[in-house]
């Protein structure tokens, strides 16, 4: 089939941190053999293709436009080059394709594996991700689709893993960083950093909190939805697990406190020097952020019967692994994530030090 894809219009997402743009594929980056073989799967050519560089993985993420007027987001990863990103690729694959049709997603319509190249092809939505900081409106809109998102039935049926082995493996932040206490812990966090063992005592009860049968989508944040005039679209299903249903609600707030909501509060102002300097940190809305968590929490149908003591394990457990995360040196494909991670941390403890231990 001829070669005539359309010069490249490359999309950024003002909302998240762009990728390395050398570790972005495109279209023409794939092998000749393996773009036909796409081409005669959709049954037309591509003319057109829009990059969509925003988020942290190395692989291919771009909307299509076809000879025939239709579109398609594909996605792809060669295990070669980049065998993290093509193994969540290969583990999207297998829950897209069993997600119940009542989930909020665009549609899996097909992948494509030959042991190194793995591709993934979606319907195309016409939407954007929330804005940031978050929009009252907007917010509403995407904590209704989280209660209906939690109420559907089917996750054994996937079968998803449970969510109480797999949060618990990651919520050893606080027991790190007990063991070896960061210089800057106490200015940066001084409330943590006079409860260092009451912390890492607190993320042991993440393994039961974390039980149930309700799917989790497990990475619920503004990159991973998409707002359209009329629906909610939840992306990216390579970490969903089967547990608790308040678990991205949770997660989705720790976030939204990192990024602020218009008209209610500011988002941290945080800086971590790449050379592995002191962080910067002012929060002057600390406390209304962690009254509003707490309030929002507390009135969402998902949050109003959620023990405390479960909360309290979660938020504490996704404090810690923020923190300890933000102390890591940056990889090349995310620069910004020290950054991300210790302004997610703080927010989480601003909510955990107004729920109290």
């Amino acid at each position: 089939m001829p070669d005539d894809v359309a010069t490249t219009c490359v999309v950024l997402s003002p909302q998240d941190p762009r990728a390395h743009a050398s570790d972005r594929l495109r279209w023409t980056s794939l092998p000749r053999e393996l773009r036909d073989e796409i081409e005669a799967t959709m049954e037309a050519r591509v003319v057109e293709e829009i990059s969509v560089v925003s988020g942290f993985r190395p692989g291919m993420g771009s909307l299509l436009r076809l000879s025939t007027g239709e579109q398609v987001f594909l996605k792809a990863a060669r295990t070669r080059d980049a065998r993290e990103c093509a193994d969540l690729h290969r583990t999207e694959a297998r829950i897209a394709i069993r997600l119940p049709e009542a989930v909020p997603t665009p549609r899996f319509l097909w992948g494509h594996g030959d042991g190194d190249w793995i591709v993934l092809a979606y319907e195309a939505i016409d939407g954007h991700p929330p804005r940031t900081p978050w929009e009252p409106a907007v917010l509403a809109r995407v904590l209704d689709t989280l209660d209906d998102l939690a109420r559907i039935p089917g996750a054994r049926q996937i079968p998803l893993p449970p969510a109480g082995p797999q949060l618990a493996s990651t919520a050893i932040g606080w027991g790190r960083i007990l063991r070896d206490p960061p210089e800057h812990l106490s200015s940066v966090a001084p409330w943590a950093a006079r409860r260092l063992a009451t912390l890492a005592e607190l993320e042991l009860g993440v393994l039961v909190a974390c039980e149930g049968e309700s799917i989790v989508h497990g990475d619920m944040r503004a990159r991973n939805l998409t707002v359209t005039d009329d629906a909610v679209y939840v992306l990216d299903w390579p970490h969903a697990m089967r547990g608790a249903g308040w678990l991205d609600l949770a997660h989705l707030l720790v976030t939204v406190g990192a990024q602020g909501v218009e008209g209610v509060f500011d988002p941290p102002d945080v800086s971590v020097p790449p050379d592995g300097g002191a962080p910067v940190t002012t929060w002057d809305d600390a406390e209304r952020a962690g009254a509003w968590l707490t309030a929002v929490f507390d009135d969402h149908p998902l949050g109003a019967e959620v023990h405390p003591g479960d909360l309290r394990s979660v938020v504490g457990g996704f404090a810690g692994f923020s923190l300890d995360a933000a102390r890591k040196p940056a990889p090349r494909s995310d620069p910004s994530r020290p950054t991300t991670a210790l302004g997610q941390g703080l927010a989480a403890l601003a909510w955990l030090e107004h729920l109290g231990l």
